[in-house]
């Protein structure tokens, strides 16, 4: 009786084992076709709103997108007062694209000067910086930009 009790245990643990990292297998595929849905609702959005063609949309080309107007500086991150497609890729690799461009000394963090050059950053610099050393590196800064996303 004790065995056959055990051995339940033991399937029924296996068991939710197994379910459980299923559900991160899941929870990995469910984010992969998210983020190739967004890419896909991205691009057609883009192509609806860049009337010339140009493949760049100008602050004009943006009104009445309130997502788009709001974060219109964000996502330009390198200043140029246009958005082009990859300025719209999701999370990592824009995040990624834009710490090297923010970094301008190259030292692999961003410092307060360089953050300047950023006004949401800027704003957002002390918040983000968690071990209180004046720089972000690109761990705080992807902790950034997740808590923007939730």
């Amino acid at each position: 009786m004790l065995f056959r009790t055990l051995r339940l245990l033991l399937c029924c643990w296996l068991l939710s084992l197994g379910v459980g990292l299923l559900g991160a297998d899941r929870a990995q595929a469910q984010t992969t076709s998210e983020e190739r849905a967004y890419q896909q609702r991205m691009q057609q959005l883009f192509g609806k709103l860049d009337r010339n063609g140009d493949q760049r949309l100008q602050r004009q080309e943006v009104q009445g997108q309130a997502y788009l107007e709001r974060h219109f500086e964000r996502l330009d991150s390198r200043n140029r007062g246009y958005l082009t497609p990859d300025d719209l890729q999701p999370g990592e690799a824009r995040s990624e694209r834009f710490f090297s461009q923010a970094d301008r000394n190259g030292d692999g963090r961003i410092d307060r000067r360089e953050a300047e050059a950023h006004s949401w950053l800027q704003r957002h610099c002390r918040r983000a910086d968690r071990n209180g050393d004046d720089t972000l590196d690109r761990q705080e800064l992807r902790g950034l930009s997740e808590q923007r996303r939730r």
